[in-house]
């Protein structure tokens, strides 16, 4: 094993480890065989894991004589949904699943909020852990508990809030995946160095090439971070009643736009989405003399060049931007009719703001070139 980070989330009883390293059969056995109270697993992937990734998994364990059970489920955002979560309690009843076994979340983001959701309601709570298999699913969807479906009206609107057992970060399986997804992923990354750490965001700068070309050493030194830096917050505000709101910088305007564009068939990766959405709040910051235009410029050069749109025209798609802030009048943060974003002072430097009024957003996002 050339790198490994062994990261804890302290919350009490429902603590658990982030462990990243570049090569998961070094670790996977032990980590799985201390968690399970029989030596029988449930893996449940997508179509294009369980190509890739899948056959080794399954080797690592049979091979040190635990039992594995596969679930494999459609590719896509689309599984996120009502009828998929169904039709996956319904695969797991019909292999004899007990309450005393454990779910592994092999795969990305969507995989692992439909695996999380489903251990939490089948039975009342099983166990599960997290093999996060893409860049956004190690740094972010995989830690800190949130599980979700999606509706038309919105991202992750029915959900609830459980932790794995635990979450492996292999990340030299990243070389399975499209260059899109790397950057898609990597956008998240960023988000974590905008919002709470300069230091980080300067060696971004400084690594961002080698990063992108999927160099290990840094890839695991870049997941760390960004892994330490969520684990502090969900410690502090586990069910984000507060200050773990932040950790939605770039999601709001980055959900809205996501959902408007996948569900009339333009599409576009959930990571891209977000890191539009970064550029969409530093301007907003900006607009109102939060953010200093330096900064502004920063953030947005820095997404520009890893290759993620960075401006309303990289959609080349038209959106209006009344039906923008009409997915918006959903979203989970808001209240009293108005709108909560994350903002920004700088670098660094993001902030909460609540009580902000829909014709504003509305002539902000016409401003910069929203129909």
């Amino acid at each position: 094993m050339k790198k490994y980070k062994d990261i804890n989330i302290d919350l009490k009883d429902r603590s658990y480890k982030i462990l990243i390293n570049d090569n998961i059969g070094d670790i996977l056995f032990n980590v799985v065989s201390k968690i399970i109270t029989r030596p029988k697993v449930f893996i449940i992937t997508d179509e294009n894991v369980a190509v890739f990734v899948l056959p080794t998994i399954r080797k690592i364990l049979d091979d040190g004589g635990i039992e594995t059970q596969v679930v494999i489920i459609p590719s896509g955002e689309k599984s996120k949904s009502f009828s998929q979560l169904e039709n996956l309690i319904k695969e797991l009843l019909n292999l004899k699943i007990e309450r005393q076994d454990t779910l592994i979340a092999l795969g990305g983001g969507v995989i692992g909020d439909l695996v999380g959701f489903t251990a939490s309601i089948i039975f009342r709570g099983i166990d599960f852990i997290q093999i996060p298999t893409t860049l956004l699913s190690q740094v972010d969807s995989s830690v800190g508990g949130k599980t979700a479906i999606n509706m038309g009206e919105g991202k992750n609107l029915v959900g609830t809030f459980y932790q794995p057992k635990a979450v492996i970060a292999d990340v030299s399986l990243l070389s399975t995946l499209p260059h899109k997804e790397i950057i898609s992923g990597y956008a998240e990354v960023i988000k974590y160095a905008v919002l709470g750490n300069k230091a980080f965001f300067e060696w971004l700068k400084v690594s961002q090439k080698e990063l992108l070309d999927l160099n290990t050493d840094l890839l695991v030194e870049a997941v760390a971070t960004s892994c330490k830096m969520k684990a502090q917050i969900v410690e502090k505000d586990e069910y984000e009643n507060g200050s773990r709101a932040l950790l939605n910088l770039g999601h709001t305007f980055g959900h809205a736009i996501e959902n408007k564009m996948n569900n009339n068939g333009s599409k576009i990766l959930h990571g891209e989405a977000v890191g539009l959405g970064m550029c969409l709040s530093a301007q907003f910051s900006n607009k109102i003399n939060l953010c200093s235009a330096d900064d502004t410029n920063q953030i947005i050069a820095l997404i520009e060049d890893a290759g993620i749109p960075s401006h309303y025209s990289d959609l080349k798609v038209e959106l209006k931007a009344i039906e923008i802030t009409d997915i918006l009048s959903k979203d989970k943060k808001r209240k009293d009719d108005k709108n909560t974003l994350i903002l920004l002072n700088g670098i660094g430097e993001a902030f909460i703001k609540n009580g902000i009024e829909d014709n504003v957003i509305n002539d902000f996002l016409i401003s910069v070139g929203f129909k």
